[in-house]
């Protein structure tokens, strides 16, 4: 009985080994497919992250000139409001010195109204800032190609 009881085992071990390399096969072959596809799912989500960062960080990039506009137009109010004998010419030349470094990868352009010397106690100034980047990066979304800014203070 000790003889067929072990050649019943062992022709049974040698189906299950037989068995255990045909199911290690199979699980290999499914184990490359996801793998494939778990490449192309973190492609495309690196993809999409990456699309987020680079907008937010050009959105930043405008929003940063935006301000530095904005500061550069109430600067120069403020200074032409404080200086009511200075000609449009040396408020201009003030507010081109006075430009960020922020503001320097592009083109400035500075108007002033009303342009007449000496203004009077209590007039309005008004000094508005146009600024256009020469270096632009292909978005996402469509951020605005000119940035301005105006700003009013009254002649003391």
């Amino acid at each position: 009985m000790s003889r067929h009881f072990r050649a019943i085992t062992a022709c049974y071990l040698q189906q299950w080994r037989k068995c255990g390399h045909m199911l290690k096969s199979a699980r290999l072959q499914l184990a490359g497919s996801h793998r494939g596809q778990s490449y192309v799912e973190m492609i495309f989500t690196v993809l999409g992250v990456s699309v987020v960062i680079i907008t937010a960080i050009e959105g930043s990039i405008v929003l940063n000139r935006g301000m530095a506009v904005k500061q550069l137009a109430y600067q120069g109010a403020r200074y032409a409001a404080a200086n009511p004998g200075f000609s449009s010419a040396t408020i201009l030349a003030f507010v081109s010195q006075a430009e960020p470094s922020v503001l320097t990868q592009g083109t400035i352009q500075v108007s002033m109204s009303p342009s007449t010397t000496p203004r009077s106690t209590g007039t309005a100034v008004s000094v508005s800032v146009s600024f256009t980047p020469t270096m632009a990066v292909p978005s996402v979304i469509k951020f605005p190609a000119t940035i301005s800014a105006t700003n009013i203070a009254m002649s003391q």
